[in-house]
């Protein structure tokens, strides 16, 4: 499985609800709910497409958008009812992850073995005929705030890409960053998008108005996983994926806390929830795909993690919270 460590997304919450963590099972083709409130897995889960590994939820908590790496194709699933629409929506080659844009109108996929993106209209469920050609590899996609700008991070080319919205255009010039790019993802006030280099163990910072990269990268001390801000932009929670732990990286200084947290087996993608209290944390080794996995929850505030792990499927990777369940 060819995916690199990468990270997960969170929504804003909307008044009292019941939030659902969506859980995609590389390994058994299916994707896991778990009760964020009471921690309980549904005991069913959700058969999709081969190969799922991004999950992103549309801002109107209505529907769950899976990419099915190995059949090229992506999933819809129906957040209330908990059932798949039969029709997956065809995309590029290797289709690895997903983002919606702020109003929920466009869903935009990374396809990393035609090293392209996918867009897809969420109405209508159609995609786009012309995909955006971007770096060698591409994984995550983070759209802006604003919904302006989606940033790709290109694994094979050490690159950070820029789409912008509204016209479907890439800027001819990417952004240089560290080795191995996996994931970027953009602070909540729009200002710095942070790129976790898994080969040189680094996370780069780039400024999203000026497109320029911080000269320093903040140094690691394991190859990053996926990461997730703070509902307050102050923190980001970053999985270490050989060293069964979650750091903490303060965002404004750009330092990461000496002390890291302890979670489970191969940290890989995080999530937080809607009342920004509590992180997942998805576990894969990725050479035992077909083994079962768990999902962490750490406190925010304290930073410790609950003793007791949720078991998932088999080969857990994306993970992504909804707003709510009414």
């Amino acid at each position: 499985m060819g995916a690199v460590p990468t990270g997960a997304s969170s929504l804003a919450t909307r008044g009292r609800c019941r939030a659902t963590a969506f859980v995609a099972n590389f390994g058994s083709d299916t994707v896991s709910t778990i009760d964020v409130n009471t921690r309980t897995k549904n005991p069913t889960d959700i058969p999709v497409g081969d190969g799922p590994i991004g999950v992103a939820v549309t801002p109107d908590a209505k529907t769950v958008f899976v990419a099915n790496s190995q059949s090229g194709t992506v999933s819809t699933i129906d957040v209330k009812t908990r059932t798949k629409d039969p029709d997956d929506i065809p995309v590029g080659a290797g289709p690895l992850y997903v983002a919606l844009t702020p109003d929920g109108k466009t869903a935009f996929v990374t396809n990393t073995v035609s090293s392209t993106v996918s867009t897809i209209d969420v109405k209508t469920r159609t995609k786009n005929p012309a995909d955006i050609p971007v770096g060698a590899a591409p994984n995550w996609v983070e759209v802006t705030p604003d919904g302006k700008t989606a940033f790709v991070a290109n694994t094979g080319s050490d690159t950070v890409s820029t789409l912008d919205v509204k016209t479907r255009t890439k800027n001819p010039t990417d952004v240089p960053v560290g080795d191995g790019p996996a994931h970027v993802r953009v602070t909540p006030d729009g200002k710095t998008a942070f790129v976790n280099n898994v080969y040189s163990k680094t996370l780069s910072t780039i400024d999203v108005k000026t497109r320029t990269k911080d000269p320093t990268d903040i140094p690691l001390e394991s190859p990053p996983g996926g990461f997730v801000f703070t509902t307050d932009g102050k923190t980001a929670f970053l999985g270490n994926y050989t060293s069964d732990t979650v750091s903490t990286i303060d965002v404004n200084t750009r330092t990461k806390n000496p002390a890291d947290i302890a979670v489970g087996p191969s940290p890989l993608e995080l999530a937080l929830t809607p009342d920004g209290k509590t992180a997942f944390v998805t576990h894969n080794n990725t050479t035992m795909e077909y083994v079962p996995s768990t999902v962490s929850t750490i406190d925010v505030k304290t930073h410790t993690k609950n003793p007791d792990d949720i078991a998932v499927g088999l080969g857990s990777l994306g993970v992504a919270i909804t707003p709510c369940r009414r």
